[in-house]
């Protein structure tokens, strides 16, 4: 998956930052989160609790003084953002013949 290679080679580099479309099906998020176009920073630390793979990011976060286990699968992530790069993911989520996902290539814009 597209998504997930590009999380992994910026995550390498730093923190990143994913935008988060909170009314696709599947994010969890804390309630007052819900419907929004959201943004969520991954600090590049060591975490046994931050798990990626194929079907998304599951990433405890805090919110305040509350901890709350975030779940993005790929489909929800509009773009990712790191020191070196911002990729957008404009058409995900659009179908295209029965159930088929769009695959549009992401767009890449190198940061100096």
């Amino acid at each position: 998956m597209v998504k997930l290679t590009i999380f992994n080679v910026l995550f390498a580099e730093g923190d990143i930052n994913l935008v988060v479309d909170t009314n696709v099906e599947g994010v969890k998020v804390p309630p007052y989160l819900n419907g929004k176009l959201t943004n969520f920073i991954l600090g590049n630390v060591s975490s046994p609790r931050l798990i990626v793979d194929e079907s998304g990011v599951s990433a405890p976060l805090r919110f305040g003084e509350t901890r709350f286990t975030c779940y993005f699968p790929w489909i929800a992530v509009r773009a990712m953002i790191s020191r070196k790069a911002v990729v957008n993911f404009p058409n995900d989520g659009e179908k295209e013949g029965k159930d088929k996902p769009k695959d549009d290539p992401p767009k890449l814009k190198r940061i100096k």
